[in-house]
């Protein structure tokens, strides 16, 4: 079933876009000084890619809040942002309701559920999108495109993207044979290794999402960092432990936006790495635009952690680990 949902992660964007042209929301009842967007895995990893690809031109600031709680600047001029696919995140409902007492302007992005019916009952908007999959980490495309609908029709950014979201599709769709070479490249590099993956500041929040995926696809832990960051910390541990770095596979991802001078440190910090773990790969993102890039590194690493999941002889669609999780919250109410 996860094969054919990331297959159709190109019809899903354009699906989106349709969900969002239809999608009523009320007008600002007063000025939007900030945004928090609230949720969890791979529902809230829309929010952190959207504060990513928004940085240069959105005009208010933006926090991804991924807990029970909220900031406490949170007033009636915050646009609060509570995203739950199934929409019984427990700590998303915890978050929107504190947000609520706070007089924050709250949106839904749901497919039902408990936030179906806190939105309905308060007299907030939403939009909804579709639940067929029963998969949030397969429905990131929902949850994005929405946030960028939601941003524009408050004012705060200047576009909604659309015609870039529609030419990402595209991207994938012509790009389709090389996108499968590279994730079976990688799959080999990453089979019984530790996956390290860098990459500029920019492409973080691809980086965060490349962990969640190969986590719960192909149950395998992995790490990520960003440049320049881990130039003044992280770099220096790369000495020990000698298994580690034995028995881990190096990946850095490059795109036509990173920073010219985080380039030049990627290009140095590649020799360290070699001498060090004995080689690197790297993945060049494609596309003509950011979020093109970014929507062709999201395609080509969930692929791979389908690939992987296949090498590591597990199904990548559940994740008993975290049913098991919630069961047992379950039980102390």
């Amino acid at each position: 079933m996860m094969k054919e949902l990331i297959e159709g992660f190109s019809a899903q964007l354009l699906e989106s876009i349709n969900i969002a042209n239809s999608a009523t929301l009320a007008k600002p009842s007063s000025p939007i000084q900030n945004v928090v967007i609230a949720g969890m895995g791979g529902s809230g990893i829309g929010g952190t890619l959207i504060k990513a690809l928004t940085n240069d031109e959105v005009k208010v600031p933006i926090d991804v809040s991924k807990s029970y709680d909220v900031p406490a600047y949170i007033n009636q001029n915050t646009l609060f942002i509570a995203c739950s696919f199934s929409g019984n995140t427990e700590e998303t409902l915890s978050a929107a309701d504190k947000a609520k007492a706070k007089g924050a302007q709250i949106v839904a992005i749901t497919s039902g559920g408990k936030m179906g019916a806190f939105v309905a009952e308060n007299g907030y908007s939403s939009i909804t999108i579709p639940g067929r999959s029963n998969s949030p980490r397969a429905s990131i495309g929902y949850s994005f495109v929405q946030i960028f609908h939601i941003l524009h029709h408050y004012g705060l950014i200047p576009s909604r993207h659309f015609e870039e979201i529609e030419a990402s599709a595209q991207n994938l769709i012509d790009n389709s044979p090389e996108i499968q070479k590279v994730s079976k490249e990688m799959t080999a590099y990453f089979k019984d290794k530790l996956p390290i993956l860098y990459g500029d500041s920019k492409v973080e929040a691809v980086l965060i999402r490349s962990q969640q995926q190969i986590a719960e696809n192909s149950k395998h832990l992995s790490h990520v960092n960003v440049f320049p960051e881990m130039n003044h910390n992280e770099l220096v541990g790369w000495k020990y432990p000698n298994v580690v770095f034995s028995n881990a596979s190096t990946v850095l991802i490059r795109t036509s936006f990173d920073h010219p001078r985080t380039s030049v440190r990627l290009d140095v910090c590649k020799d360290i790495f070699t001498k060090v773990a004995g080689s690197v790969y790297e993945l060049h993102a494609k596309g003509d635009s950011f979020i093109e890039q970014s929507i062709y590194l999201i395609n080509v690493l969930d692929w791979t952690s389908f690939h992987l999941a296949e090498a590591n002889n597990v199904d990548p669609f559940p994740v008993d680990v975290i049913n098991f999780l919630k069961d047992e919250l379950a039980k102390v109410g």
